[in-house]
């Protein structure tokens, strides 16, 4: 009996342990099922809701695939580092970009429903920053139909029970000794029930979308395993970098993504000035026009917004096939959801929070600052530098993910520190979270009244244009919120809710002392009080909780 418990124990040490089933998560989920390793995927909602799905404009390849002919792997590094600001670590990025025609050959193999040019292969379309077109797309449904394809690959493992799911479930804790990682506490939002997993852990649990409401992706994306994982030591790099996607649509509670595709279609941006338009990025920038690096166009709407115009989208002058083709989705989401029919008038549009460049901090192989603990897609801070490439998210999610996988598997079995697997009333530390709510005061529905307050801070203390007087009067009140938050507990929000409060405040101070921190205007990181860029500064933002207390240093990417 004690010999079958040992390899239980040996069994579950070895497994991994998957927070996040978007594109990340199932890339890192095949490569670990390919090799005949076992992982649990854990998730609040099903794949098929990810917000990987609502990704729209395209994968990022070069080299000679479709009709690429004029790339190069190398070229695409470039272009990939140039947008970023030169902030990324090049080895990093020149890895994934020469590996990127592979898995574009690899997914149409797969069955993947590419948009096809004249001679049947997967058709590019032009995206911003990039000098070629080298982004393979599905229409504007390019993330669903990827998703498509994974969710079908992992499903055979889960059938020969090498994939397990916990659908349903919230992370809630980290379990970790000293500067290693043993596994994770679970809570069900409905039962309140907990349970304890024990192995590696590889986060992909996407961006810090709910930190700041009305943001293009999904609320479900709320950064509380990002906080929480921060709120345990985990190093967290580039907070500040934040990218408003230039063309978005304010509804209600989201914003509503208007895909660059259509700019790389030859949708034009106007403002209007004597009842006439000004196309002001082609006047200004008339190499690259409509299709410069987001950060700037979305700095230059700003521009235009704060002198009281509206920025218009056109995309009327379109050809019919382009329409029916290529930007179906978005016609048929503007009539749905605008009222508005693009064909015939513009689109009025305004920069949203699409992206977060900023994330847990990883080497190049997806390794975190803790021993057996990983990260990939856009929790993790990597590829993107100072502002994201279009076409990039779904590449490095893809590639990540597979990367985080393969370094999993080279490290050593996890050790399950003081932890007796046979009976999880011993976890040390499991219930400190409940126990640290017991003596605060009970205020039912104060949970998301809170969580709305942070989320305005947020917005105010990171907004496109930034200075020390904004930054420090968010932080200020941030420091507030938290105080106050430290004395309530809202018993009708669960226990993963109320904790995610207190470490999400605790992460977006830590955003803000970056964004404090760094005296210079980089990507999508912009200082009215410092609007140079600083070759001082060309380094990572590296933010610690340390015996209490945030630090923040700076160091360069790849070290």
């Amino acid at each position: 009996m004690t010999e079958m418990n040992d390899r239980n124990n040996r069994n579950q040490r070895n497994r991994m342990i998957i927070i996040g089933a978007g594109v990340a998560g199932l890339s890192a989920t095949l490569e670990l099922a390919r090799n005949g390793v076992t992982s649990i995927l854990v998730s609040d909602m099903p794949s098929e809701r990810a917000q990987s799905v609502m990704a729209e404009g395209g994968i990022n390849a070069s080299g000679n695939v479709g009709n690429v002919k004029t790339d190069s792997p190398e070229l695409h590094a470039e272009e990939t580092m140039k947008a970023g600001r030169y902030l990324a670590d090049y080895n990093a990025v020149s890895q994934m970009t020469a590996t990127a025609p592979e898995i574009i050959k690899a997914l149409f193999s797969a069955g993947m429903a590419f948009t096809l040019n004249e001679d049947g292969k997967p058709d590019v379309r032009a995206f911003g920053g990039q000098s070629v077109k080298r982004t393979f797309f599905a229409g504007t449904n390019t993330g669903k139909q990827l998703m498509y394809v994974l969710i079908d690959q992992v499903r055979r493992y889960e059938a020969e029970g090498l994939v397990e799911r916990y659908t349903g479930w919230m992370f809630l804790k980290l379990l970790h000794d000293c500067n290693q990682v043993y596994g994770c506490v679970l809570e069900h939002p409905i039962t309140r029930e907990r349970k304890v997993l024990y192995g590696k852990i590889l986060i992909a649990s996407g961006g810090l979308n709910g930190m700041f409401g009305n943001a293009t992706g999904s609320v479900r994306n709320t950064g509380a395993v990002t906080a929480n994982l921060f709120a345990s030591g985990v190093k967290f790099a580039n907070g500040e970098f934040i990218q408003y996607h230039p063309t978005t649509v304010t509804l209600h509670g989201k914003n509503m993504l208007i895909s660059e595709a259509v700019r790389g279609e030859g949708g034009r941006l106007y403002v209007l000035e004597h009842a006439k338009p000004v196309y002001f990025m082609e006047e200004k920038y008339p190499e690259l026009g409509n299709l410069m690096p987001r950060d700037v166009i979305a700095r230059e709407e700003w521009l235009q917004i704060e002198q009281g115009k509206q920025v218009y989208l056109d995309m009327s002058h379109l050809d019919k096939e382009v329409y029916e083709k290529r930007l179906k989705g978005v016609v048929e989401d503007c009539i749905h959801f605008l009222d508005l029919d693009p064909r015939k008038e513009p689109i009025p549009v305004t920069p949203g929070i699409h992206y977060f460049m900023g994330g847990i901090w990883v080497d190049a192989n997806h390794r975190t600052s803790m021993r057996n603990l990983y990260a990939a897609g856009e929790c993790a801070c990597q590829y993107h530098g100072a502002n994201r490439l279009g076409g990039n998210s779904l590449l490095g999610a893809l590639y990540g993910g597979s990367i985080s996988a393969k370094s999993a598997m080279e490290d050593n079995e996890c050790n399950d520190g003081q932890a007796n697997l046979a009976d999880d009333a011993n976890v040390p530390n499991i219930h400190s979270v409940k126990d640290s709510f017991k003596d605060k005061e009970q205020i039912a529905g104060s949970y998301m009244e809170n969580w709305k307050h942070l989320q305005n801070i947020m917005k105010t203390g990171l907004g496109i244009i930034r200075s020390e007087k904004t930054i420090q009067s968010a932080l200020s009140e941030l420091n507030n919120l938290s105080e106050k938050i430290g004395q309530e507990y809202d018993p009708t929000a669960t226990e993963a809710e109320n904790q995610a409060l207190v470490d999400c405040c605790l992460l977006g101070k830590a955003m803000m002392l970056c964004a404090l921190e760094r005296k210079e205007s980089r990507g999508a990181h912009n200082r009215s009080d410092y609007p140079l860029e600083s070759e001082e500064y060309q380094k990572q933002t590296i933010a610690e909780w340390i015996d209490g207390k945030i630090s923040i240093h700076f160091q360069k990417a790849g070290e």
